[in-house]
């Protein structure tokens, strides 16, 4: 695979929206693998720090809803 933004050889894939990028290209963000409510009523998350991110796709805050899914 080739890097999404120079053409060079990749060395990972964007953990959000699967592009290659290099390393020079290669940014980092958090990935929340899973979220869940306390006995206490707080939400909390299992975040995994530094995933693969390309710096080019726009992961969404908010859920999306999805029209004809029957």
């Amino acid at each position: 695979m080739e890097c999404w933004h120079c053409e060079r050889p990749a060395h990972a894939t964007c953990r959000f929206c699967g592009r290659a990028v290099c390393k020079a290209h290669v940014q980092e963000m958090p990935y929340i693998i899973h979220s869940y409510r306390t006995a206490n009523g707080d939400y909390k998350a299992i975040v995994v720090a530094g995933a693969v991110y390309c710096g080019v796709c726009k992961p969404q805050q908010d859920p999306v809803t999805l029209q004809n899914m029957e």
